[in-house]
């Protein structure tokens, strides 16, 4: 019985020390987590605002924007929309400053601004008139043109604003070859370029494009006549694709200023895409969500521990079980002769 027990005991030792070792490999090769199911997404997130977003936090945060320069009436609009009571002191602050913001003078000029310089876009009611140029192909020739005007006056050209022009202009020939759709590509590319201008876009994400306008097309060749489906590289058209696919469904579930609000907080390209999971499931919240959880909380919901992980867990805790208890058994048995 002795040899058997020992033998139990040595097993159970190398369990622990194999699930132990399958834990931290699999630490390592970042396989800890997974995505959540898409269809799961939607009721965790419902549970987590109930409990984040509470009515004090959210005149917390309504009061903080208030007190902005410019206002982000996007976010300020989001937070009213959640439907909390509001004391009547900021309910008339509100009031008081979309007067101000939205009245006929401030808009038109804030609007002639914008559709000019997309830096001094705000998300408040100026955005529509800098998306109705710079969405569209007069948006793309107004870039190039104005970018010319300043190579030929000695100034520094914004390399990738050019880029993303090229991208937008050449749209429906790109997707042609790469299996996307033109609409997708073409509202991404604007919308990317809005990003940019407005400093919404992290350097990550700029990398994406610009990477895929040196190395997905031979601008050279179609320079020269030849055909657009012989002169792009889909392999290298693909993670700009990927991209602009993620950011056409934040688009198309947040709306525009909610996407340039999401991607305002974005680092990376994994963010992105796991933001526009979010959005998936979130639609307008998704905006309330960022505000009140945070974008680390935001992006952990949308995870869960992967299957092996949680088998390596259970060995492991089995492992341990098991040798917990022959160590106790053991020392019951030293403590009745002790006592003996």
């Amino acid at each position: 019985m002795i040899w058997a027990r020992r033998l139990l005991g040595a097993l159970a030792l190398v369990a622990l020390l194999v699930s132990g070792w399958q834990v931290v490999q699999l630490w390592r090769a970042g396989g800890f987590w997974v995505e959540r199911a898409e269809e799961a997404l939607e009721q965790v997130y419902t549970r987590a605002l109930a409990r984040a977003a509470t009515p004090a936090r959210i005149a917390d945060l309504l009061d903080a924007r208030l007190s902005e320069a410019p206002r982000n009436w996007h976010v300020i609009d989001a937070l009213v929309a959640e439907g909390t009571a509001l004391s009547p002191e900021l309910q008339a602050r509100i009031d008081a400053a979309r007067a101000q913001d939205f009245g006929l003078a401030a808009r038109a000029r804030a609007c002639g601004i914008c559709a000019y310089d997309l830096s001094r876009c705000t998300l408040g009611p100026d955005l529509v008139c800098g998306l109705g140029v710079n969405l569209t192909l007069a948006g793309d020739l107004l870039v190039l043109g104005r970018e010319g005007l300043l190579a030929s006056q000695g100034g520094e050209v914004d390399g990738l604003d050019v880029t993303l022009a090229f991208i937008g202009i050449g749209a429906t020939g790109l997707v042609v070859a790469t299996g996307g759709t033109s609409y997708t590509v073409k509202a991404g590319a604007g919308l990317v370029r809005v990003a940019h201008r407005m400093g919404r876009l992290a350097p990550d994400l700029r990398r994406v494009y610009t990477r895929a306008f040196r190395e997905g097309v031979d601008w050279a060749g179609l320079a020269r006549g030849v055909p657009v489906a012989s002169a792009t590289r889909a392999e290298a058209l693909a993670p700009a694709l990927r991209l602009t696919d993620d950011l056409g469904l934040m688009l198309d579930r947040t709306g525009s200023a909610g996407t340039l609000h999401l991607l305002g907080a974005v680092d990376t390209l994994p963010e992105a895409r796991s933001l526009a999971r979010s959005a998936r499931a979130l639609g307008p919240r998704s905006t309330v969500a960022l505000e009140t959880l945070g974008k680390s909380r935001m992006i952990r919901l949308g995870l869960r521990l992967s299957d092996e992980v949680i088998a390596a867990f259970v060995a492991l805790g089995a492992a341990f079980s098991a040798l917990a208890a022959m160590f106790a058994s053991r020392a019951l048995r030293l403590l009745r002769r002790a006592l003996r």
